[in-house]
């Protein structure tokens, strides 16, 4: 019952190994959070223990400070002593500064997205409908997240009658004080009485605008109170920031279910599924799911098992051409007899049902036959020759017991190095290892304690006409055996130079097709985990008003409208806007919730499924952008597809402690960059941000008596306003805010027509009072380990360059002329590119450690320091075959690729030592037997058991070839990987091993 218990998820649980700390401070200024927020965080959490790089950004509001952490080091330890030195900080954070928050980052993946929708509706009165389905939602006991997306947070504005506070002599400050005096709910202790205890409290707490215009502020002499709806506006509605939200045209209020990790997915969205057929909603309004991501992972699960059904089916076929019916039937029934029992296992290895998992099953159905079909062809070898059902189930076991069982732990070990892939795309590869370490083991265990028992016995199961078929098919085995492969083997002995210089020749020209990119070289392809939706992620100037924001989005809406007309079936569904707001990607990092703002807007694209779309999402993606085309007045438009959002594929950090001269630099290698054909979507940090004034006091305020902390308080009540206070209404945590009107906040000339207070209550305009300089600096300000920093991002078009094209483009021709004009320049690579480089270093390091682990192995094992070498020769050659795969089926060589060929590693030493035992076993029977008869008999005498684990692989992994499902189409390169590798590594067993074998042996000998 356990795999039954288990909890289905899209992928498997992705480690950022992040710890984000973040200070929100409303309207100060990207420099203000740099020096008071970011630096000092930076000081405290330097040198701690696991910490690999500190990021930190300042922008308006808010400083953010990333801690990426080693590859070794204890999340959750490193997050308590980061937390510690945040804790430890003195004075912090500064005045008018939210508390820290300190979180390890982590992605929440949604399960699907609702749309609530009206066009009749006010946006009050759809943000209630939305509130309602939420409500019901959230009562469901398997939904425990949910984001409102397309809305306004909800605040009361008291706006303040300039005029009227003159008249009455009062001020912003002495407002705001008395709304918080006046709005409180407080208890004064209890009554002791004989009927009981009773509490003696005041419910003054105002909840709704209206109760706030009632609010006392002055009570005359005549007996009448001034009230606050005399001197102020009570607006109990949204925040100022405007926003826009549709789908196809109608408002819509979007309501985004996440699960976070140890929630069962599939359990969830059949709770949503359940309420939404029960739900009757408001009049005017539909509520319909805008994305189902639970829907396209029942499709790709299905996609897996019948591609698994197919690559069982046709080893089964495979092996009855071989084996008696028993045999097949017996090896075969061990595939999903293996795959049961480790499911029950996934416990031990806190492992869901996921795609990562699905897909490493699919990938073992051909491995996993490997060890059953090796001691099934013995035990058939033992019966040919004349031995009974069970002397022949006993002694074939027993022949082949220890070069599989060392055969399966190099394959496990093999795919360790999978445990060491921190990318957070390719994560979903750690799962593999886990997977092959239970299903290996059982298939062993399988096979010498369940699979003799049954052969043990003498009645066939094969009969007329199949047992004919199966004859005809062993003769013709044992013909190409002795005919072809004996020859082929004592040709390539006899030839041992030309035997090596072919072999050699092939890894070389294996080489050459990559250096002379007839295979290109894509470590991250993009493809990897791509969903039904794509998001384009819009950017213009900061400052820039909402009306140019809707109106480049609206351009995107209409460029993708013609998307049906231009590419073959409908690929478009729906259309969805949101102005103000940016995407929220499927698989959302926890504390991200995107805020309300001017500049941006995100147009999402939901696509049909197959087959009524015919394209890929990236040829949509494509077809989108060109009809888009040049849109001058954007900073930076962004593509995503990918469940788990994509990093640039060409991006570099630039670190110098000149800000003008990293501005130059950054500018020089961005412009340099736009003019490399296939690169588009470039962007940098650098963007410039609002205008702003410095404020210098003037003599006449300082004789005055005022302080600039006086001034910018003053006109911060004036044109920010003061919170006095925060009320809990529902879900809703709905700010207090008094402040000037919207149309008395609007220029320039309000500012400087702005009144000061000085000391002794008298007021002086601004004008004197203070020198007004107009100022812009920079929206972002980054910086990497206590550096200043800028990133300078591009994505490339793989139908005119790949990333590597791109890089090295960049690499000879733009970065030494810039490290040389800028002293002091440091530029590395970051984003994709960085991951890319810290894998392959990773792997550069473990590789090595785990073949010399299985070296260890099969030198224990073959006795022999030497031996293990020859086998090992393989492996590169293996990995040429990889190459030839992905050329002849015209792939990209990517990341999964060369995980594929690490997996089929395991299967080449396993064909190579069951090789050498045999060659020993001969030596051993017979000590005058020359060493080349002895390995000529090996190779005679394991080649239909070489053979048949190579072929059956193959054609377990074949179906994936024909995958054109979009989420799996990115594993597709491993499994071309696997059969190139294995073909290669069948010849080079046969022939190749042998031939090297001798030439060592024969000196030894001699």
């Amino acid at each position: 019952m356990a795999s039954f218990q288990l909890a289905v998820r899209p992928l498997p649980a992705i480690d950022l190994r992040k710890i984000v700390v973040t200070v929100e401070s409303p309207q100060a200024s990207p420099r203000e959070m740099e020096e008071d927020v970011n630096r000092r965080v930076e000081e405290a959490i330097v040198g701690l223990e696991g910490v690999a790089r500190v990021v930190s950004l300042a922008e308006e509001g808010a400083g953010r400070i990333e801690v990426e952490l080693d590859a070794l080091a204890d999340v959750d330890a490193t997050f308590d002593d980061v937390s510690d030195a945040v804790d430890s900080i003195e004075n912090f954070p500064p005045a008018n500064a939210e508390l820290p928050h300190v979180e390890i980052k982590r992605l929440n993946y949604e399960v699907m997205t609702i749309a609530v929708s009206s066009e009749v509706l006010s946006e009050d009165a759809l943000r209630l409908a939305a509130e309602d389905v939420y409500n019901a939602l959230l009562a469901l006991p398997s939904v425990t997240q949910i984001r409102l997306r397309g809305t306004r947070d909800r605040e009361i504005a008291i706006e303040i009658d300039e005029e009227g506070l003159r008249r009455h002599d009062l001020t912003i400050a002495e407002l705001a004080k008395a709304v918080r005096r006046e709005s409180l709910n407080l208890s004064f202790g209890e009554l002791q009485t004989d009927a009981g205890d009773v509490v003696l409290n005041v419910q003054g707490k105002k909840r709704f605008g209206k109760e706030f215009e009632n609010i006392p502020l002055i009570a005359r002499s005549d007996g009448t109170m001034l009230k606050l709806g005399d001197v102020a506006t009570v607006r109990d509605g949204f925040v100022n920031n405007e926003i826009l939200s549709e789908v196809d045209g109608i408002p819509t209020v979007f309501l985004r279910i996440e699960v976070a990790e140890g929630q069962s997915f599939t359990r969830t969205a059949e709770a949503i599924y359940d309420l939404l057929e029960r739900y009757e909603p408001p009049t005017a309004v539909e509520v319909s799911i805008w994305n189902d991501a639970a829907d396209p992972l029942s499709d790709r699960f299905a996609d897996i098992i019948q591609n698994a059904v197919i690559g069982i089916v046709l080893v089964f076929v495979c092996l009855i051409l071989v084996f008696d019916l028993r045999v097949a039937v017996w090896i075969t029934v061990g595939i999903p007899l293996s795959f049961v029992a480790a499911l029950m296992l996934f416990g031990v290895a806190d492992l869901t049902l996921n795609l990562g998992t699905m897909l490493a099953f699919f990938a073992l159905i051909g491995i996993v036959v490997d060890d059953a079909l090796v001691v099934g062809e013995s035990i058939a070898t033992e019966r040919e020759s004349g031995k009974g059902g069970f002397d022949a189930a006993v002694s074939g076991a027993r022949t082949v017991a220890a070069p599989v069982t060392v055969g399966v732990i190099t394959t496990v070990l093999a795919f360790v190095p999978f445990l060491f892939v921190t990318v957070e795309n390719y994560q979903i590869i750690q799962v593999f290892f886990y997977v092959a370490l239970f299903v290996l083991v059982i298939s062993l265990i399988e096979a010498f304690c369940i699979l003799p028992a049954h052969l043990s016995h003498d009645r066939p199961w094969s009969l007329s006409p199949l047992r004919s078929v199966k004859d005809w098919v062993c003769e013709r085995i044992e013909e190409v055996r002795d005919v072809i492969v004996v020859r082929a083997v004592s040709w390539s002995i006899r030839h041992v130079l030309l035997t090596f210089a072919l072999a050699a020749a092939f890894v070389l020209a294996a080489l050459a097709l990559v250096r002379l990119e007839a295979v290109n070289v894509i470590v991250f392809d993009r493809t990897a985990s791509i969903s039904k939706t794509i998001h384009a992620d819009l950017h213009l100037p900061v400052g820039a008003p909402f009306s140019a924001s809707a109106g480049v989005a609206q351009r995107f809406v209409a460029a993708a409208e013609l998307i049906n007309e231009q590419l073959e079936g409908t690929s478009i569904e729906t259309i969805s806007i949101r102005v103000g707001e940016l995407s929220d990607s499927p698989a959302s990092r926890t504390g991200q919730d995107p805020a309300i703002l001017d500049n941006v807007a995100t147009v999402a694209l939901r696509l049909h499924d197959r087959p009524i779309r015919q394209v890929s999402p990236e040829d949509i993606e494509h077809a989108w952008r060109q009809n888009v085309g040049l849109t001058p007045e954007l900073e930076e438009a962004s593509f995503h597809t990918a469940r788990v959002r994509g990093k640039p594929s060409v991006a570099y950090a630039l670190v110098h402690d000149d800000q003008d001269t990293l501005h130059q630099a950054a500018n020089e290698l961005k412009s340099f960059m736009s003019q490399v054909p296939g690169l588009y979507a470039l962007s940098d940090s650098l963007s410039p941000g609002k205008r702003h004034f410095e404020i210098d006091l003037t003599p006449v305020a300082e004789a005055a008596g005022l302080t600039s902390a006086m001034i910018s308080k003053q006109l911060r009540a004036s044109f920010h306003g003061l919170e006095v206070q925060r009320i809990q209404r529902g879900r809703d945590e709905v700010r207090v805010v008094v402040r000037y009107p919207p149309e008395r906040r609007r220029s320039v000339r309000d500012l400087t027509g702005e009144w000061i207070n000085i000391p002794g209550g008298q007021e002086i305009p601004l004008s004197s009072a203070a020198i007004l300089t107009e100022q812009r600096e920079p929206a972002k300000l980054m910086r990497i380990d206590g550096r200043q920093a800028a990133l300078v991002n591009a994505q490339a078009d793989l139908a005119a360059i790949t990333p590597v094209q791109a890089r090295r483009k960049i690499a000879e021709e733009m970065l030494p002329g810039l490290l040389a004009k800028y002293p002091g320049l440091v530029i590395s690579h970051d984003a994709g590119a960085r991951d890319e480089r810290e894998m392959l270093r990773t792997l550069a390091v473990i590789v090595p450690i785990v073949l010399l682990a299985i070296y260890a192995l099969i030198a224990s094992f073959l006795r022999s320091y030497w031996k293990p070498f020859v086998i090992v020769i393989g492996i590169p050659i293996a990995a040429a075959g990889a190459v030839f795969g992905h050329w002849v089926l015209g792939w990209h060589l990517t990341a999964v690729s060369i995980f594929g060929i690490i997996g089929a590693s395991g299967v080449i030493v396993n064909d190579g030592l069951v090789l050498l035992h045999r060659y020993s076993t001969l030596r051993r029977e017979n000590e005058m037997l020359p060493a080349i008869a002895a390995i000529s008999g090996a190779a005679r005498d394991r080649f239909r058991a070489v053979f048949l684990t190579s072929l059956t692989t193959v054609l377990g992994l074949s179906p994936l070839l024909y995958e054109r499902s979009d989420e799996l189409l990115f594993i597709v390169p491993f499994a071309v990987s696997m059969l190139g590798a294995l073909v290669a590594s069948t010849a080079f067993t046969l022939f190749v091993l042998p031939a090297i074998f001798m030439s060592v042996a024969g000196r030894r000998e001699a």
